[in-house]
């Protein structure tokens, strides 16, 4: 009969995902500013679901300093597709410019400095993979938009959702028929925090 590892938080710790000098430098900036980022084990996922999916227009509401945004502009790079990444502070969509430069991925994705609901209202374009990394209480209010954004068959993944203000999108998400959904609450190292949700949806209108 198969037992499970002994203390498998500190086990899976010891796994964590190689990474550049670069993403490194990010996360010691993010814990010494206070920053909230995904981290290497979900920016590893949202490469492996990207580069497997073969996204070629991504979208990401929530740039902050680039960090998730160089994960799927790699991505992006290896499938010839491209990144539409954005932040609503200046500053740091300035530093998420910045640092897509550095990585040498700026020919891969663009920074917008705009509202995401704002930007999600008025603009035409459809994408086939969308990160969701917004102020929580704001997730509901993008639901109706992502509709028209996202195209059929296109895969959503939010972050947070284990946060209280996510609770009226996951419900409407459990809920609604355009959407097939799963809800994963696990062990994440170096994200923001260090347990939290992950939903993972298909857009099935």
């Amino acid at each position: 009969m198969n037992t499970m590892i002994a203390d498998p938080e500190t086990y899976f710790q010891r796994l964590l995902p190689e990474r550049s000098a670069q993403l490194k430098r990010l996360e010691t900036e993010a814990a010494n500013e206070e920053i909230p980022i995904v981290g290497p084990v979900v920016g590893e996922l949202l490469y492996i679901l990207a580069r497997f999916g073969r996204a070629r227009r991504m979208l990401e509401l929530g740039a902050a300093t680039g960090y998730s945004a160089i994960y799927l502009a790699a991505a992006g790079r290896d499938v010839k597709g491209y990144l539409v990444t954005l932040e609503s502070d200046p500053d740091l969509a300035r530093r998420a410019e910045a640092n897509l430069a550095e990585a040498g991925l700026d020919g891969h994705a663009r920074v917008a400095c705009d509202d995401a609901l704002a930007w999600l209202e008025r603009t035409d374009e459809r994408f086939d993979f969308v990160f969701m990394d917004i102020e929580k209480e704001d997730y509901i209010k993008t639901l109706p938009r992502l509709e028209n954004v996202i195209i059929p068959g296109g895969l959503l993944v939010a972050d947070n959702v284990a946060f209280k203000d996510a609770d009226p999108f996951n419900r409407a998400m459990f809920r609604s028929p355009a959407w097939r959904s799963v809800s994963l609450h696990a062990l994440l190292p170096g994200h923001s925090p260090r347990y939290d949700g992950l939903c993972l949806a298909v857009h099935m209108a």
